[in-house]
């Protein structure tokens, strides 16, 4: 997610922004290319009577599949979505995946510190204190400290999965944020200049790490940074298999939580060939731009939502959806608050930081859209 353009918006609470964090696009390119799609054909029930696409797939099947294919697969998160990083932590514990990938590329980490976690993945031993500045330290801070423990778990889980494995085999985790070094950073141009980066870094990570090395890469990343048409996609040349994850709005536009509910949790349903394909992308992915009269529209209503990614994740209706939430005494660290109260003051004071010493609800608030953002 770009962050430059929210130099000047109001107070924001942390549950707010998750919510919203859910839509937003960052740098795509809205026309993508259309995909095919049919609606039509016959339809297979599982053992509960609930009909699903006879192509849709387990999650971690899908992925193995996808890289038969494809160099780079990239997994659209909603951030902190909880039931996403329940998915994803089946995935790198599967024994199959070492196999298929070398590298999983994630957005929550400083490049700054790539040796830090070579060094960890690796297995050796890496203090606490300089592990957190990975995540803590990234451009997104303090809009999103990534200290729900979701984002520590992925890198503990590659670690584990490490250590049972020979050297040549071990998966590298590949930091994708730019180099940002927060002890040098004074103004808020020095900080915007990190933050028109942030696309543009990832697809140099991914080209020079990735592709010129012969390797194959799973991208962590949200969703709105690996659609087709990404940054990512048109700096590389490489057009990776993209996996996004689905969460209805709020009320619910299109019937999208109605038409996954048939499906059993953790499938991926293809765009090609499926009502998935057609869908509009409007209702899952909107993007706030301004029409030519002056006033917001989305840009992305009308655009099938096979333009933009290969396949959908579905991990459970939204009413048993789930945020992983920050323990709020991270924040009484004093030093810690410091540094976030000083860095929000660059960031135009747009985070109500006394709401991460609050503790949150852990449940998932579907994104309202304003009637102008709206698809008819």
């Amino acid at each position: 997610m770009k962050r430059g353009s929210h130099m000047s918006a109001p107070t924001i609470s942390r549950r707010r922004f998750i919510a919203a964090s859910a839509a937003t696009l960052g740098a795509i390119s809205a026309a993508g290319v259309a995909a095919p799609w049919n609606t039509s054909g016959p339809r297979a029930a599982d053992a509960s009577g609930h009909h699903y696409e006879p192509s849709a797939d387990g999650f971690v099947d899908a992925v193995l599949t996808a890289f038969e294919s494809h160099r780079l697969v990239a997994v659209g998160e909603v951030h902190g979505l909880q039931e996403y990083h329940d998915a994803l932590a089946e995935l790198l514990a599967d024994p199959r995946l070492p196999r298929v990938v070398d590298d999983v590329v994630v957005e929550f980490g400083n490049a700054l510190y790539q040796t830090t976690m070579d060094r960890f993945t690796a297995g050796f031993p890496v203090d606490n204190a300089d592990l957190r500045q990975v995540w803590r330290n990234t451009t997104q801070s303090p809009l999103a400290t990534w200290d729900a423990p979701v984002y520590e778990h992925v890198y503990r889980t590659i670690r584990a999965v490490n250590a049972l494995l020979p050297p040549h085999k071990r998966i590298r985790v590949l930091l994708g944020d730019p180099p940002i070094d927060w002890s040098q950073i004074t103004s808020r141009d020095e900080l915007t200049t990190f933050l028109m980066q942030r696309d543009s870094h990832a697809a140099s990570v991914v080209a020079r790490e990735v592709l010129e090395k012969k390797r194959r890469a799973l991208i962590c990343y949200g969703a709105g940074h690996v659609l087709h048409g990404s940054v990512i996609e048109q700096q590389t040349g490489e057009r990776p298999y993209v996996i996004a994850t689905l969460v209805a709005l709020s009320g619910d536009p299109g019937g999208l939580a109605r038409r996954l509910s048939r499906y059993p949790r953790r499938t991926v349903i293809p765009t090609s060939g499926s009502w998935l394909g057609s869908f509009d992308a409007g209702n899952v992915f909107p993007a706030p731009s301004p029409s030519p009269s002056g006033g917001p529209i989305n840009r992305m209503c009308g655009i099938p939502l096979g333009s933009v990614i290969d396949a959908g994740l579905y991990v459970c209706q939204p009413k048993n959806l789930t945020v992983s939430r920050e323990n709020p005494a991270i924040y009484l660290d004093p030093a810690y608050w410091t540094e976030l109260q000083r860095r929000n003051t660059l960031y135009g004071g747009v985070i109500n930081l006394d709401s991460y010493r609050q503790e949150q609800p852990v449940r998932y608030e579907p994104l309202a859209l304003p009637p102008s953002l709206q698809c008819p």
